[in-house]
């Protein structure tokens, strides 16, 4: 997602609250600490994870490279949106959850995929 105040509220009480409930490790690249240029950072958490989750709102150009970069490396994503016409053709057989403006609804979208922490 982008490192947008707007997204505050969907990761930390939407994603990273919900993974924690589970057990798992949510991090956004802004909450490190690093010192190689922040693209190399984001390819090499991308590479290390065992899933993505990716919010999709406002067709955000970074965010889609970054999605394609987790694809290209065979990683299992989890696309999210607030509006279903953010996820583009080619992406809309890939699992996605459509939010709207609900974080109670995106927690409880994403609570069932618990087992996906394991992968």
């Amino acid at each position: 997602m982008p490192f947008d105040g707007a997204f505050d509220d969907t990761y930390k009480l939407g994603i990273k609250e919900t993974a924690a409930q589970l057990d798992i490790s949510a991090e956004r690249v802004d909450e490190q600490i690093f010192q190689e240029g922040i693209l190399e950072r984001i390819y090499r958490q991308i590479d290390v994870a065992d899933l993505i989750i990716a919010d999709m709102s406002g067709q955000n150009p970074n965010v889609f490279y970054e999605v394609g970069y987790a694809h290209a490396k065979g990683k299992l994503c989890i696309l999210m949106t607030k509006n279903a016409d953010d996820i583009p053709f080619d992406l809309k057989h890939h699992r996605h959850i459509i939010y709207g403006d609900s974080i109670s609804g995106l927690k409880e979208t994403l609570a069932p995929e618990k087992h996906l922490g394991s992968v």
